[in-house]
């Protein structure tokens, strides 16, 4: 049953759906969906209800740990999905109520859960033409999320954003695509939050960003460190994730590949933290690594029903493995 709601909702998604099926029953128990809890090795998290063998990527948590949003990547579409903790029960997937009706993905809970930030292609305006991804806000009050604002200049652009992450004091951290000033295709920008305004995002230099890739990125909630995705000579392969670490300058140490085992030679990225920083959530396509070589039918059919078929999914571990990576002073 907890397998067959994430496909419906799937299938209403291909179809245009723009809400899922009801859940039918609840799911699971306790904090973190009442997973055990994982150490210095990466555990799937949420085997069967939240990791599947569709694609699900991103992560964000209410402060509170009782609602999880993540992002379902169906035929070249994304959609938010939200799990919630209600009366020590959790709910099966469903899609966020914001979401479904345009490609969104990469949602970002603020450290109050007072705002929800994404990635969306929607229109400016009801009616109109899809854009290119921007960043959009969607705020929470008493009568729960409300509607979607586009965070426009100097944020967005006529190209695309990505990946938004903001520190305690509201500082935004996020991906520009081809940006004038980037140093590679895709660069790590910061805006400050100053009178009510971000102000002009300014690229995080060459510490941090190459003449590759630099994406996804999670700013640390006192902006002391960074994780993001890369794709860069000397990587594990497939895409890994790289930390850099802020001096009380301002200055960032040069980026270091995470290494295994956060890293594997598939798809790592999209890093998050727990609400209470001790755990760091992110997405691989890493697969089962006993996996036989199907040698019949029955067996290719087993080797793509399960989450690690090579679809993207959901881990998790405990976040001392950065502070083992912290440069000694």
């Amino acid at each position: 049953m907890r397998n067959h709601h994430v496909l419906v909702l799937a299938a209403c998604l291909m179809a245009g759906c723009s809400e899922a099926p009801a859940p039918t029953e609840p799911v699971r128990t306790g904090p973190f969906l009442g997973e055990e809890l994982p150490g210095t090795q990466p555990r799937l998290f949420a085997e069967g209800v939240v990791s599947t063998d569709l694609n699900q990527r991103d992560t964000a948590w209410t402060p509170e740990g009782d609602q999880l949003f993540y992002s379902l990547w169906v035929r070249n579409r994304g959609v938010i999905v939200t799990v919630r903790l209600t009366d020590g029960q959790w709910s099966a997937p469903e899609i966020a109520p914001f979401s479904g009706q345009y490609s969104d993905l990469e949602p970002f809970v603020t450290a109050d859960g007072s705002a929800l930030y994404f990635i969306s292609k929607r229109p400016l305006s009801p009616g109109g033409e899809e854009k290119d991804w921007d960043i959009w806000v969607v705020r929470r009050g008493a009568g729960g999320w409300g509607e979607p604002e586009n965070l426009g200049p100097p944020i967005n652009t006529d190209r695309n954003e990505y990946y938004p992450s903001l520190t305690l004091d509201g500082t935004l951290y996020f991906t520009g695509a081809e940006w004038e000033d980037s140093i590679g295709g895709e660069d790590l920008y910061r805006a400050s939050w100053v009178d009510g305004a971000f102000t002009d995002p300014e690229n995080l230099g060459p510490a941090v960003n190459s003449a590759g890739a630099e994406y996804n990125a999670m700013i640390s909630p006192d902006e002391d460190y960074i994780i993001f995705g890369s794709a860069r000579e000397g990587d594990l392969g497939g895409g890994d994730m790289d930390i850099s670490f802020r001096s009380d300058d301002g200055s960032w140490s040069d980026a270091a590949n995470m290494g295994p085992p956060v890293n594997t030679p598939t798809l790592d990225f999209c890093p998050a933290l727990s609400p209470d920083g001790r755990f760091l959530f992110f997405t691989s396509r890493r697969v089962a690594p006993e996996a036989p070589v199907p040698n019949s039918y029955e067996e290719i059919v087993a080797s793509v029903s399960g989450p690690l078929n090579g679809s993207m999914n959901l881990y998790w571990i405990t976040a001392d493995v950065i502070e083992q990576l912290r440069p000694a002073h």
